[in-house]
C-alpha cells in the first residue's frame, strides 16, 4: 500500500511538471509564424548555387515582378478599354514596393532624326488617339520583341509587368499581394489574371495554414474511430489524443524557440506525429488491456507493461528518428529541418508516452474489461488461427515474395526524374490556372537565365565579331530553344539599328558591316541606354546576361535542350573566347532533382545500418538480421515499382518517403523481434515463441498500422500534389509493410530456424 502511495505521488508530480511545460510550449505556438521561402530548397554549399547569388548580384533579380493580362473580347485596340487599362497601371504604381510598371501604354521605341542625328522616343501605342490604332497596331505585330510579351498574338490581351523592390520579405510580399487584390476589384475587363512571386508566396502560406487544420482535425476524427473499435473504451480514447496533442505541442513550442516557421514540408509534420505517436501509445495500451483481461491488479499491468514493451518501444523511436535523421544528409535545408524536427517530435512522443501515460493510469481507476481466464479475445483467436495458414502455406508465401521482388525491380527501373514549377498545384487550382493561361499566351513564365563570360577580360562584348557569335546564340534560343521574351545587350544594339532607319521593323537586325556595328555601339555607350544595360552587362563589358522565359517543359525536356544547346556552342561558338552558364531559380530546383536519387540511396543505406545493428546486438546472430531487413525491404521495393509503373516522377516531394517510411514500418518488425526475443528468453521453443510473438503483437501491429495508415491518408485531401503524393504513397506503403510483416516474418523463421527443432514442432 505504501508504495502504491508513493506511486501516486510521484505520478502527480509528473503530471504538474508536464502540464506547466505544456502550458509555455502552448504559448510559444500560439507566436509560430508561416514561411514559404522556395530559395532556401537550392542545394546549400553547391557550386551552382553560389554562381547563382553571384550572378544575380551582378545584374538583377529575376522574380521581383508580378504579371497582369488585361484581356477584351473585342481586342485591345478599343478606346474603352484602354482607358480603363491607363487607370489600372496608374494605379499599381501607387502602390507600396511598386519600382514600376511597363505595358504598351507608355512603351516607346528610339528613332534617329535624319538630319541632326538626335535621337527621340516614339510611343509605341498612342492610346488616347484612336486614328492611329491602325496604325499603331500593325507596327506593334511587326515588332517580335512586343507579341507574346506585351500583347498576345491574337491582340485580345495586354500585358503589365508590374516591378517592386527586391528581395522582399514576407511581411512587404503580403503588402504588395493585400493592395493588388484591393485595387483589382474597382476595374472592370473581360478577364484579369495575374501571376507572381509576392502574389503567390501569400497563397501558399494561406493554403498552408488552411491544410494544418484540416489534416489535424481528420487525423483526429479517424484515429478516434479506431481507438473505438480497438478499444471499445472511452478511457482508450481520450488518454492516448492527450498524449498525443501534448506531443505536437511541445514540437511546435521548440520549432518556435528554435525560430523555426511552418514551411510547406513542415505542414505535414503534426500528422507525422500525430499518427507515429499514437503507435507508442498503442503499443503500450494494448498490452495494459491484456493484462487487465487475464484479471491482473491496475499497478501489476502497468509494471508488465511498461517492462515488455518498453524497450521494444524505445528501439523504435530511435529507428524512426533515425529514418528521419537520415535526411540531414540532404544538401537542401527545408529537408534537412524537416528530418531534425521529425525526429525531435519522436522522441518527444516517447518521453510523454512513458511519462504521461503511466502517471495518467496511476492515478485513474483500470477501465472495466471483460476478463477471461487466458485472456483470449476476437484477436487472439483469429490470429491464431491466421497464423497457421500461414506455416501451412509458408513455401507458396515465400515463392510469390521472390516473384514479386523480380516485379518490383523492372517496376524500379521505370522510375523517371523530372518536375515542374508549379506541379504542386492541381489543374482546377485557380493559382494554377492563371499560371497555365500565362503559359499559353506568352512567352511562358519560367525564367530561364545564361551568362556569357569572354575568357579574355581585355575583350568586349560590343566587338563585332562577338555580337555575332551572340547573334547567332540569340537565333538558337529563339528557334531551337524555344524561348521567348529574350533581352540581352544585343537587343539593344538591334534597337538602335532598327531606330537609326526611322523604326523599321525590318531593320531590327545586327548590321553586317563591322564600321556600322562599332559606330551603334558607340552611340549605346555615350547615351541614356548604358543604365538600362548595367541589369545585362557588367561594367567591364566582358560577361553579359541572356534573360528570357520559356515553358515549364519538365525537367527532362529541359535538359534535352540544355544538351542541344551544349552541342550547338561547340559547334558554332567555341569555347576559346567565350563560355556560357545556365543559371537561375528554375535551373536550381532542377538541380536539386539531380541530388534525389544519391540522397535517397545514402540515407536508406544508413538506416538499414542501424536497424541491422539493432537486430545484431539483440540476437548476435546473422539470420536474424536478414530476417528483420527483408520484410522492410520488400516494401520500399514495391511502392518504388508502382511509382514506376504509374509514371509518377521521383522529386522532392516523393524522394523522402522511402527513408520516412522505412523508419515507421520498421516499428512492426522491431516489436516482433523484441518480443520473441522475451518469448525464448523464457525458455520456449523457437516455434512455440514465434506463435506467441504472432498472436501477442499481431492485434497492436494491424491497429497502429491502420492508424498509421488513416492518419497519412487525411493528407490527400492537400491541395498540393506533394502532399497528396505523400499521404497517399506513405499510406500504401505501411499497408505493404504490414501485409509483408504478417506473412513474411513466420516464413522467414521457418526458412532458417525451422529444420533446428523440427521435433518440437508438434507443439504449435
Amino acid at each position: 500500500m505504501d508504495q502504491d502511495r508513493t506511486y501516486r505521488k510521484t505520478s502527480r508530480w509528473v503530471l504538474f511538471f508536464l502540464t506547466l511545460i505544456t502550458a509555455f510550449m502552448a504559448f510559444q505556438v500560439s507566436k509560430i509564424g508561416f514561411d514559404y521561402d522556395f530559395e532556401r530548397f537550392f542545394p546549400e554549399g553547391d557550386p551552382e548555387t553560389e554562381f547563382f547569388f553571384q550572378h544575380r548580384q551582378k545584374y538583377s533579380t529575376e522574380n521581383d515582378f508580378v504579371l497582369f493580362s488585361l484581356e477584351n473580347d473585342k481586342g485591345i485596340f478599343d478606346e474603352v478599354f484602354l482607358k480603363e487599362a491607363r487607370r489600372f497601371q496608374d494605379s499599381l504604381e501607387t502602390l507600396p514596393h511598386v519600382k514600376s510598371v511597363q505595358s504598351l501604354l507608355d512603351l516607346s521605341e528610339p528613332i534617329k532624326e535624319p538630319l541632326f542625328g538626335a535621337f527621340f522616343e516614339r510611343p509605341y501605342l498612342r492610346w488616347e488617339e484612336p486614328e492611329f490604332y491602325a496604325i499603331d497596331s500593325a507596327r506593334i505585330f511587326n515588332s517580335p520583341d512586343l507579341v507574346n510579351t506585351f500583347i498576345t498574338a491574337d491582340g485580345r490581351a495586354l500585358a503589365m509587368i508590374l516591378d517592386h523592390a527586391p528581395y522582399l520579405s514576407k511581411v512587404k510580399c503580403d503588402e504588395l499581394a493585400n493592395s493588388v487584390n484591393r485595387v483589382v476589384p474597382h476595374f472592370h475587363f473581360d478577364a484579369l489574371y495575374k501571376s507572381g512571386r509576392s502574389i503567390g508566396q501569400g497563397y501558399f502560406v494561406a493554403r498552408m495554414q488552411k491544410e494544418l487544420l484540416l489534416f489535424v482535425s481528420a487525423s483526429v476524427l479517424l484515429i478516434v474511430l479506431f481507438l473505438l473499435i480497438a478499444f471499445r473504451s472511452a478511457w482508450g480514447v481520450v488518454v492516448p489524443l492527450i498524449v498525443v496533442f501534448m506531443s505536437i505541442i511541445w514540437l511546435l513550442g521548440v520549432m518556435r524557440i528554435t525560430g523555426k516557421e511552418i514551411d510547406l514540408l513542415l505542414t505535414i509534420l503534426p500528422t507525422i506525429l500525430f499518427v507515429v505517436g499514437m503507435s507508442d501509445v498503442v503499443h503500450i495500451l494494448s498490452k495494459y488491456f491484456d493484462e487487465l483481461r487475464k484479471g491482473k491488479e491496475k499497478m501489476a499491468a502497468i509494471k508488465v507493461s511498461v517492462k515488455e514493451v518498453g524497450l521494444a518501444t524505445f528501439l523504435t523511436s530511435i529507428t524512426t528518428a533515425v529514418g528521419f535523421l537520415t535526411l540531414m544528409s540532404s544538401s537542401i535545408i527545408p529537408i534537412r529541418e524537416f528530418g531534425i524536427y521529425s525526429a525531435v517530435g519522436v522522441l518527444i512522443a516517447y518521453i510523454l508516452a512513458f511519462t504521461l501515460l503511466p502517471a495518467t493510469m496511476t492515478l485513474t481507476p483500470a477501465p472495466k474489461l471483460r476478463i477471461g481466464a487466458s485472456g483470449k479475445d476476437f484477436w487472439s483467436d483469429r490470429l491464431h488461427l491466421f497464423y497457421l495458414w500461414i506455416i501451412k502455406n509458408r513455401r507458396g508465401i515465400g515463392w510469390a515474395s521472390v516473384l514479386l521482388g523480380v516485379v518490383c525491380i523492372i517496376g524500379i527501373s521505370l522510375i523517371q526524374v523530372n518536375n515542374f514549377l508549379l506541379e504542386d498545384l492541381r489543374k482546377d487550382n485557380p493559382f494554377r490556372i492563371e499560371f497555365d493561361y500565362f503559359e499559353k499566351e506568352y512567352a511562358g513564365v519560367r525564367p530561364f537565365e545564361l551568362s556569357v563570360d569572354l575568357k579574355d577580360s581585355s575583350s568586349s562584348i560590343f566587338e563585332p565579331e562577338v555580337l555575332r557569335k551572340l547573334d547567332k546564340l540569340d537565333g538558337f534560343l529563339h528557334e531551337e530553344y524555344g524561348a521567348g521574351f529574350i533581352i540581352s545587350p544585343l537587343n539593344f544594339v538591334k534597337s538602335l539599328n532598327k531606330a537609326s532607319h526611322n523604326g523599321n521593323p525590318e531593320y531590327y537586325v545586327l548590321p553586317e558591316s563591322n564600321r556600322e556595328i562599332r559606330k551603334l555601339t558607340k552611340d549605346l555607350e555615350r547615351g541614356k541606354r548604358m543604365s538600362a544595360l548595367s541589369s545585362f552587362m557588367t561594367p567591364e563589358l566582358n560577361e553579359c546576361r541572356f534573360a528570357g522565359k520559356i515553358g515549364d517543359w519538365g525537367k527532362q525536356e529541359i535538359e534535352k535542350k540544355n544538351l542541344a544547346l551544349a552541342a550547338f556552342w561547340d559547334q558554332e561558338m567555341g569555347h576559346e573566347t567565350m563560355s556560357f552558364h545556365l543559371t537561375g531559380t528554375a535551373t536550381l530546383i532542377d538541380l536539386n532533382n539531380e541530388y534525389l536519387s544519391t540522397t535517397m540511396i545514402y540515407g536508406l543505406l544508413i538506416a538499414f545500418l542501424i536497424v541491422a545493428l539493432i537486430v545484431g546486438v539483440m540476437y548476435k546472430d546473422w539470420k536474424m538480421i536478414i530476417i528483420a531487413l527483408i520484410p522492410n525491404l520488400l516494401p520500399l521495393m514495391m511502392i518504388a515499382a508502382l511509382m514506376g509503373y504509374t509514371g509518377i516522377n521521383l522529386k522532392v516531394s516523393t524522394s523522402i518517403i522511402f527513408t520516412i517510411a522505412f523508419g515507421i514500418a520498421v516499428d512492426d518488425t522491431i516489436h516482433f523481434v523484441s518480443r520473441l526475443r522475451l518469448e525464448l528468453s523464457k525458455g520456449r521453443s523457437r516455434q512455440y515463441a514465434l506463435k506467441r510473438s504472432f498472436i501477442g503483437t499481431g492485434k497492436a501491429i494491424i491497429i497502429t498500422s491502420l492508424i498509421l495508415i488513416a492518419g497519412f491518408l487525411t493528407l490527400i485531401m492537400s491541395t498540393f500534389k506533394g502532399t497528396f503524393y505523400t499521404g497517399a504513397l506513405l499510406s500504401l506503403t505501411l499497408l505493404f509493410a504490414v501485409i509483408v510483416d504478417l506473412l513474411l516474418l513466420p516464413v522467414l523463421f521457418w526458412a532458417f530456424y525451422g529444420k533446428e527443432e523440427k521435433s518440437q514442432t508438434t507443439r504449435l
